[in-house]
């Protein structure tokens, strides 16, 4: 009998252990003939989280937010000078932890963010 009582509190403790780490959460940004996907972006602050850049679109564009990427944490990724550089029908994947703030996107090819090729980025 007294292995049942001692039985049951460890059980609570065994199920009270922090959980282990989870995989970062994914978020697709798209990027097509002058329009990023979704619009707005929305981010957990604090919280690890895989971009997945893809260009649909036949000819190169940018993701480029120099302030967002120089708040983040723990990049991994084909980040250069705050952008992400795409060629036509290509991908890229940055994994990071965003800081809390509103941040403004863009590609920075010729007249695109005239054209419509912008974004904000919502950290909450």
């Amino acid at each position: 009998m007294s292995r049942r009582l001692f039985a049951a509190p460890l059980a609570v403790l065994f199920l009270a252990a922090p959980v282990a780490a989870q995989a970062p959460a994914t978020v697709s940004i798209t990027l097509s003939n002058f329009h990023i996907a979704p619009a707005p972006i929305h981010l957990a602050a604090g919280q690890p989280v895989r971009l997945v850049f893809t260009n649909a679109s036949g000819g190169g564009h940018d993701f480029t937010a120099p302030a967002f990427f120089a708040n983040a944490h723990g990049l991994a990724g084909p980040v250069e000078r705050g952008q992400v550089e795409l060629a036509g029908h290509a991908s890229a994947s940055v994994t990071l932890v965003p800081a809390r703030g509103t941040y403004k996107a863009k590609c920075t090819h010729f007249a695109h963010k005239m054209m419509g090729m912008s974004a904000t980025i919502i950290v909450d």
